[in-house]
């Protein structure tokens, strides 16, 4: 058998022992609970009644004075003492109806008995409430204390106050009865608690001697056959015999100790290929660190040509502005011409600020658009005859609904047409057909076009190829950029590829609806 098997065996064995105790204790506290809570109900019950008959005293009593010196407090003392009585009777039907509703009908029987007592509690309070009527004569009252005198005898002491007493006696009675069950409760509950100790105490015993027989003795050879492993000593198997776990684990450790032994010899040529793969991981960390460098050097440069591209604008805003100020003063139109100017530079700034800022939202995937239904056909087709050169737009499509911002898209595509216009030759093709996820548009011109090189760099911010620095002096670089961010964010993608016959083939993808990531 397994020791696991056996460890289960001796554990379920424990539970069951803790299970019993467990239910015995809950059990017994139930009892002790339930036969506490009747005690207290019959206490209070016969606590109930013995204040009933306080005040029943107290309130015949009264009616006595009443009748002999006179009532001087009009009745007040009277009605006083008849609301505690009513009090007494109610509280005792409540305690009661929480005895039935913890132990059954049998308490039933008591109800009727209060119904009896307060029954006859009102007929004498009414009898004597006539008979302590106020008289001035003599022979009244003479007749008024006899019938008093015969209340006493007769109504309360035969009547009311053996209710009273068989009521007591009655609930002393089940007080007595309960003490006896709780105390012969305890004594049962006592001796189960021994039994079940005296069990669990045995049972440990034997679970200690069973673990001692089981797991210890098999442990310790283990341990000691593992020191001599790691001592080196490998020739001397542990050989624990049995089909239990720690056999098998004997087994697995002389078997590994043998294998670990013939493998020894080939650690060497393992070193070898390790020292290789260290050398190919540090050559690969070298190549990570280099395009790190890389990283920052563009960053750098970035930096430097926009602080390069802002300082034109604004050393042109501050020189006419220095232009216009200096010296006597001028005439409105050198003023106006300065402002222009100053405006002009003001604007290109803005221009630059605003292209940086939408590539850096669309980069940090914050891009904001003014998303809304269009037709790409008529959108193309103004740009087309307002491009300031002869374009042509070519399209099979009757329309092409899509959603997106419309004059961000105007804005891409038009910096793909002026592009083309600079940099390109004098024939500028607008095309736009149906793609798989949407629509393609394509801009064709038959300039000197872009070397490999130049393509994959072309959407760099800042980027200037050979040709547009040669025929543009003005560009800053973030027309491609920007265009590229603008497609991008409605979903889409952009590629520069060299036209059949010579020229540029610049190439946007479109779907017909924009991703929800795109935008924030």
């Amino acid at each position: 058998m397994k020791t696991i098997t056996k460890l289960r065996l001796l554990f379920i064995l424990m539970l069951l022992i803790a299970l019993g105790s467990a239910g015995a204790a809950v059990w017994s506290a139930r009892q002790a609970a339930f036969h506490i809570e009747r005690m207290s109900l019959a206490h209070e019950v016969y606590e109930a009644h013995l204040a009933l008959s306080s005040h029943t005293y107290q309130l015949f009593k009264q009616y006595g004075d009443a009748l002999i010196i006179g009532d001087r407090d009009k009745g007040k003392g009277e009605a006083e003492l008849t609301g505690k009585i009513r009090a007494d009777i109610d509280r005792i039907r409540g305690l009661i109806g929480a005895e039935i509703d913890l132990v059954g009908t049998e308490e039933v029987e008591e109800l009727e008995t209060v119904s009896e007592i307060e029954k006859t509690l009102e007929n004498l309070i009414e009898t004597l409430d006539r008979v302590s009527e106020p008289t001035t004569f003599d022979d009244q009252f003479s007749s008024n204390w006899g019938e008093l005198s015969r209340i006493l005898d007769d109504d309360i002491d035969r009547d009311f106050h053996s209710l009273v007493e068989e009521m007591l006696a009655e609930e002393q009675e089940e007080v007595d009865e309960t003490r006896e069950i709780v105390d012969r409760e305890l004594t049962f509950h006592r001796t189960l608690i021994v039994i079940l100790v005296a069990t669990a105490v045995l049972t440990l015993m034997v679970c200690l001697w069973l673990l001692q027989q089981l797991i210890s003795r098999p442990v310790d050879r283990l341990l000691t056959g593992i020191r001599r492993f790691s001592d080196g000593d490998l020739d001397k198997p542990i050989a624990l015999e049995g089909r239990d776990e720690f056999a098998e684990i004997s087994r697995t450790l002389d078997l590994m100790a043998k294998r670990l032994s013939e493998r020894t010899e080939g650690l060497a040529s393992q070193n070898a290929e390790l020292e290789q793969a260290v050398a190919e991981r540090t050559e690969r960390l070298e190549r990570l660190l280099d395009d790190m460098k890389r990283a920052d050097a563009g960053r750098r440069r970035m930096l430097a040509d926009v602080s390069h591209e802002l300082r034109t604008p604004l050393t042109i805003i501050r020189g006419e502005a220095e232009i216009a100020l200096r010296g006597k003063e001028k005439s409105a139109d050198t003023y106006r011409e300065a402002l222009i100017k100053a405006r002009e530079a003001a604007d290109h700034t803005s221009h630059l600020v605003d292209d940086l800022l939408f590539i850096a939202r669309k980069e940090s995937g914050h891009a904001r658009l003014r998303i809304d239904d269009l037709d790409l056909k008529p959108l193309l087709g103004d740009l087309a005859l307002h491009a300031g050169i002869t374009t042509v737009l070519t399209t099979d499509l009757d329309k092409a609904p899509m959603r997106g911002d419309a004059d961000r898209l105007r804005q891409a595509v038009l910096i793909l047409l002026e592009n083309a216009r600079q940099y390109g030759g004098n024939h500028i093709t607008l095309r736009l057909d149906h793609s798989p996820a949407g629509y393609r548009i394509a801009v064709e011109d038959d300039g000197p076009g872009m070397s490999d090189a130049e393509k994959e760099s072309a959407f760099e911010r800042f980027f200037r190829g050979s040709n547009a620095a040669e025929r543009y002096a003005d560009g800053v670089g973030l027309g491609l950029p920007v265009a590229r961010s603008i497609i991008e964010a409605h979903g889409g993608s952009t590629a520069l590829e060299d036209r059949p016959g010579g020229g540029l083939l610049a190439i946007i993808s479109l779907p017909r609806q924009r991703p929800l990531k795109a935008v924030s």
